[in-house]
């Protein structure tokens, strides 16, 4: 097994064999013989096994978040079972693959005198945010977690460790990343990690940056559980000396590596809702261009559909401008490209079976189909989809045109890099505390201002490093295709939009501020998941982004979950009965209704019990 900590680390990172040999040169024996393993290098695996969004959660869980948020919908449209909950995915079991490397770092510092104790013993402080964040993330559906005494049982020989309540877990996370600001801003660390932290390579600062900022993660939590604790929190990070994530260069980004995709497999694709897709193209919201893909109707296609004499989808007709038979390119009023290009689905349950919806659902497969010279067909797309690539690396993609043309392709295999933290998001938190009542060190606006500024970039930043289609090149045989990489003056237009603009009203600034705080936690749908549980935003008929009907005969609304079910454990199971009491003590329903969405709307975690249920807006 130790054998395994300096293997895997030495041949993780690019070019580290240089400092593997450094490490190896105060032990007389074979590399391959070593019994103790190095700290940089078990640093090195905590970092590797840091994982809150893995494939198994894009498959199952976050498809489900992100429909109930109103962010997405299934391709084919919403059915009646959209707010069942069937096969579970990996939310709520992904702190502890990090938390078990982080307790072996800890207990090899343990053991260590105290020369090489005062030398490595920071490493194990720079891990509390990192599970800080998988912890957060499994506790928001799941309530109750083991993680005090969990994944230690090798050390304690406690093999039933206890399950701490979401309250108690609060409480353990903000004393952790305590400790780490403490302690980075109390010692000098000399030790340089370099390349093993491949996250800020060594930068102690930012790491102290990270812990304090991600208090603020918490505190939005308890809100409206224990709105003076979460003001205390905010007020407390706003005085603390390490600060917080400022810039993009704070931002937490995330690679291991030039040959790791994430993974490969794709995952359920999601079409963007019209409503939210409208608000974003409404207001030039440059976050549209890489959160979502460009639909298919570009004007080689455009003029296929003429050439063959297809009928037009009524959404290209009424925005295109042409002329006998020809495409001459978009009317002003469509915003043109790339904007126009972008087009969301109605949400209602049933929408795909409605004849006045077949346009963007093509149920019978004809609509937006042209033929080949050879007798062959090709489907078009007239709707735009969550971008996967900004999820993983290899994804080969081709552009489209017409038919019988070779297209052009992007077949680039890239490293994923995800975005984990930013100092936008910081920014954005402040501005909601700051009409809450905290002491933050700007007005809420400035916060708003430099928040959304901030998450246009991250987004702009995520489609570069990705190299998502369209950023740094445009389709070969379009003339008219414009790149998504944004500029200063296209976010400059945005942030020029009443949406973006706090007025002193302060429920309406306060759904401001959410709207905006949804629309960065596109990329984390437990987030986004989050911020509409306990903000009530989307709001019922708001004139900015309102919570839609999923039914005009059944109110969804009480019917869409709030957490993840639970399920009794086997007989067998040595965890059985503290897990049982675990889910006793919550209020949870593990039996034949442990399914049933209204008891999972109502029977919420900790933290989620005082908040508006979906769609009534924030409390003041």
């Amino acid at each position: 097994m130790k054998l395994k900590y300096v293997l895997t680390s030495c041949l993780f990172g690019m070019g580290v064999f240089s400092s593997c040999s450094d490490e190896f040169k105060d032990i007389n024996t074979n590399q391959s013989a070593i019994s103790k393993p190095i700290p940089s290098f078990l640093f090195a695996e905590c970092l590797r096994e840091f994982e809150p969004m893995d494939y198994a959660a894009w498959f199952y869980d976050y498809p489900r978040m992100a429909s109930w948020s109103q962010c997405i919908v299934s391709p084919g449209g919403n059915l009646d079972g959209f707010n069942k909950i069937t096969e579970q995915g990996s939310v709520g079991s992904h702190v502890n693959r990090t938390l078990r490397m982080v307790n072996e770092l800890r207990y090899q510092i343990s053991l260590m005198n105290e020369s090489d104790k005062a030398k490595y013993e920071f490493m194990q402080y720079l891990c509390n945010p990192l599970l800080a964040i998988s912890a957060l993330n499994d506790t928001d559906m799941y309530g109750s977690k083991q993680y005090s005494e969990a994944e230690q049982a090798r050390y304690t020989g406690n093999f039933l460790p206890k399950y701490d309540t979401q309250e108690e877990l609060v409480d353990v996370l903000l004393d952790e990343l305590n400790a780490t600001i403490k302690y980075l801003s109390t010692h000098e660390v000399k030790y340089s990690l370099g390349i093993q932290d491949f996250i800020y390579k060594g930068d102690v600062k930012k790491w102290a940056k990270l812990a304090n900022s991600l208090k603020l993660k918490i505190a939005a939590r308890l809100i409206n559980t224990n709105r003076a604790k979460a003001i205390q929190i905010v007020n407390e990070a706003v005085e603390s000396p390490v600060g917080f994530l400022e810039s993009a260069a704070d931002d937490l980004v995330y690679n291991r590596g030039k040959n790791d995709n994430h993974w490969n497999n794709d995952f359920p694709q999601g079409a963007g809702s019209a409503v939210f897709i409208d608000f974003l193209k409404k207001n030039r919201d440059t976050r549209l261009l890489s959160a979502f893909t460009k639909n298919e109707f570009n004007a080689p296609v455009v003029q296929a559909f003429l050439d063959q004499k297809k009928e037009l989808p009524p959404y290209i007709k009424e925005n295109a401008d042409i002329k006998d038979g020809k495409f001459l390119g978009w009317k002003k009023e469509s915003m043109g490209e790339p904007w126009v290009r972008f087009l969301g689905v109605p949400l209602q349950v049933g929408a795909g079976q409605q004849d006045a919806n077949k346009w963007y659902f093509d149920p019978t497969g004809k609509l937006l189909q042209l033929e080949t010279s050879a007798g062959g067909k090709r489907n078009y797309s007239l709707i735009s989809y969550r971008n996967q690539e900004l999820v993983k690396g290899i994804y080969d993609f081709t552009y489209p045109d017409a038919p019988d043309v070779t297209p052009d392709k992007d077949i680039l295999n890239t490293p994923w890099y995800g975005i984990y933290f930013s100092a936008a998001e910081v920014q954005l938190l402040l501005a909601e505390f700051n009409l809450l009542g905290a002491k933050t060190p700007k007005t809420a606006q400035a916060h708003l201002t430099d928040g959304v500024r901030l998450s246009a970039y991250v987004y702009d930043r995520a489609a570069a490093l990705n190299q998502v289609p369209y950023y740094s090149r445009a389709n070969v045989n379009d003339k008219g295709d414009a790149l998504i990489k944004i500029n200063d003056e296209m976010v400059n237009k945005m942030l020029e939009n009443d949406a973006y603009k706090l007025t002193g009203d302060k429920k309406s600034d306060l759904e401001k501020v959410y709207i905006q705080q949804y629309i960065h936690y596109i990329m984390n749908p437990t987030d986004q998941f989050v911020n509409v549980r306990r903000s009530g935003v989307p709001m019922k008929n708001s004139k900015l982004l309102p919570w839609q009907a999923f039914d005009n005969k059944i109110d969804y609304t009480p019917l869409i979950p709030r957490r993840c079910k639970v399920s009794e454990p086997g007989p067998d199971d040595q965890l059985h009965d503290i897990t049982l009491e675990a889910i006793k003590a919550q209020g949870f329903s593990y039996g034949s209704d442990n399914a049933d969405p209204a008891v999972l709307n109502k029977q919420r975690v900790w933290y989620d019990k005082e908040n508006p249920q979906f769609g009534e807006g924030p409390k003041i």
